[in-house]
């Protein structure tokens, strides 16, 4: 089996209006609401940056209620010039805001409940600047701009999301930029059935770089994952092998549902969603499917190196298809887990 290793998020984006305000709502990570803040008490204190980029930004404690944290805004800086995004697996949140100037970010600092941010700088590019806030653990959060101030908000998965489901599609170096893409696609459609049925997603996918293994566990762990679901495709040197199969560890075990049998599911519901070819059952013997302790599979809908399997792949007609039926198998499950 290829590499179990690489991961990335996608970003989207759209505006939403609320009765109470605007929202600016970018892909399902980023949200800025537009309502009233109270005021900030002072309590110095400085932030670490290591591993972060550009200059220190300040932080100052002060008695606020929950998880709060009050970020100043120059006054031109309106929703339309903020965009958040929060980078669960790295736990960061990073805020891009066009318009801003470093100057401004130089003499203010960062003030509320500072214990949830580890460290916090920021960079200047030529339209604006770039904060960067290194979280203390994986956080949601929900965001109020008003007179001067961007008030983040911040809880934990496990206070609001009952299922929750890891997505990981795979991304090794030799697959194309189309194929790279039609895998993704995959993820992010299936990502949009399962929140449709109030199934939490997050991905641990990335387009660069390399997950360490502990950060993916730690990103089931901190959002209490129900599941894990991992995506590839394969190639092979016989042109014509095809298709589907599903890779598991025999290492988690419950006597109302294993990995055997949680890996049977996807496959049969895959097969029958793109009326397939059913390969069977991969066990391994290392990488996250052996270290996860939720029922985790990765998935392999079909061989690239299979003239027509692999141009169905890159279909989308036949990636909803394929969405369907993995997005079938997990809401089976968890009617099952309930």
């Amino acid at each position: 089996m290829k590499k179990l290793m690489k991961w990335a998020a996608l970003f989207g984006g759209s505006f939403l209006a609320a009765a109470f305000g605007i929202v600016v709502y970018l892909g399902v990570n980023r949200v800025v609401v537009i309502a009233d803040t109270g005021n900030v008490s002072e309590v110095t204190g400085e932030s670490d940056p290591e591993g972060l980029p550009g200059h220190t930004l300040s932080l100052q404690e002060s008695a606020e209620e929950g998880l709060s944290i009050r970020i100043p805004m120059e006054s031109a800086i309106g929703p339309e010039n903020i965009i958040m995004e929060n980078r669960y697996v790295n736990r960061q949140l990073v805020i891009y805001i066009r318009g801003a100037t470093g100057f401004f970010y130089e003499k203010n600092r960062i003030t509320g409940h500072t214990k949830s941010v580890e460290a916090a700088s920021y960079t200047v590019e030529s339209e604006g600047v770039t904060l960067y806030l290194q979280l203390s653990e994986l956080y949601e959060y929900e965001s109020i701009l008003e007179k001067g101030y961007l008030q983040v908000n911040f809880y934990k998965p496990t206070e609001r999301y009952r299922k929750v489901v890891i997505l990981d599609a795979e991304l090794p170096d030799d697959l194309n930029s189309q194929e790279r893409e039609a895998l993704c696609q995959i993820e992010e459609k299936l990502r949009t059935m399962l929140e449709a049925e109030e199934i939490r997603v997050y991905s641990a996918t990335s387009r660069n770089g390399e997950a360490e293994l502990s950060e993916k566990l730690m990103l089931a762990e901190q959002t209490g994952a129900s599941l894990y679901i991992g995506l590839m495709f394969d190639r092979d040197e016989d042109p014509e092998k095809f298709g589907s199969y599903v890779c598991y560890s025999s290492r988690y075990y419950r006597p109302w549902l294993t990995n055997g049998s949680f890996a049977d599911r996807m496959e049969r519901e895959l097969v029958t969603a793109i009326q397939g070819r059913a390969m069977g059952l991969v066990e391994v013997e290392e990488g996250i499917l052996r270290e996860l302790s939720i029922p985790a599979a990765v998935i392999c809908p079909g061989y690239l190196s299979h003239e027509t399997e692999g141009e169905l792949l890159l279909r989308e007609d036949y990636q909803d298809k394929i969405a369907a039926g993995i997005s079938s198998g997990i809401r089976t499950t968890f009617e099952e887990l309930e």
